[in-house]
């Protein structure tokens, strides 16, 4: 296997997870980040009616309580600028709309739809991981403010830093820009699974790092050697 070096692993085709198949998107509901989709979608892909989808929707033979945590009533523009009706959908949700469509093309759309409800799934599920490894860094970062008996108002801000040049090779802010986004958006929502997975690892490892004192460089340079290896077992996986 040819070597990786940490310049070349930016430059590695990283689809972006959650938007390279806007069919199947992540979507706050019920005070989660969940995967869904909508009745638009379904329509369109199934070659059906969207006005029909949305009758079988409200006809559906289950309870009041999956209903509503399943299906979430929402509004789309139309071509005329008009809001019309729509329901975005949970996986249950979608799997009980879907049951009765019956044929080939039906049978291999529905077989898609799981992949991707699969996919979304173990996306979000790593979005949140890093978010919970964030919370270990700045723990890190607090204990031992308290043991020197100073605050260092840089430190968070310098700390992210790092674990981003290391995993995408440049700030977030920068990314954002380069990338087209606004520099206020969660950078989170942009990065494929497996990005999400090396900060989420280089996160969890500068925690400890830095609460047993290693130094800036040391940290940077062990940083630098997990997304090599990283970065070298993926390629494993892909060969």
């Amino acid at each position: 296997m040819q070597e990786i070096s940490i310049e070349q692993i930016f430059n590695l085709d990283l689809p972006l997870a959650n938007e390279k198949d806007g069919a199947v998107f992540a979507h706050k509901f019920k005070g989660d980040l969940v995967a869904m989709t909508t009745s638009l979608i379904v329509a369109k892909y199934f070659d059906k009616e969207h006005k029909n989808v949305i009758r079988a929707i409200k006809d559906l033979d289950c309870s009041d309580d999956f209903r509503r945590l399943n299906f979430q009533p929402s509004y789309y523009q139309n071509e005329q600028n008009k809001r019309q009706p729509m329901y975005r959908m949970t996986r249950d949700g979608f799997m009980f709309l879907v049951m009765g469509f019956t044929g080939k093309k039906a049978a291999k759309f529905k077989e898609r739809f799981i992949s991707l409800f699969n996919k979304m799934h173990s996306w979000i599920n790593q979005r949140v991981k890093l978010s919970s490894n964030q919370h270990l860094l700045n723990d890190a970062i607090q204990f031992v403010e308290l043991q020197r008996g100073e605050k260092d108002e840089h430190s968070h801000a310098r700390e992210n830093t790092l674990i981003y040049m290391i995993a995408l090779g440049s700030s977030k802010k920068k990314w954002l820009r380069v990338n087209g986004y606004a520099p206020d958006d969660d950078i989170r929502a942009h990065l494929s699974e497996l990005q999400l997975e090396l900060l989420d690892l280089l996160t969890s490892e500068n925690a400890v790092m830095f609460k047993l004192g290693l130094s800036y460089r040391e940290r940077e340079s062990r940083l630098k050697d997990t997304a090599l290896f990283f970065w070298a077992k993926q390629q494993r996986k892909a060969a």
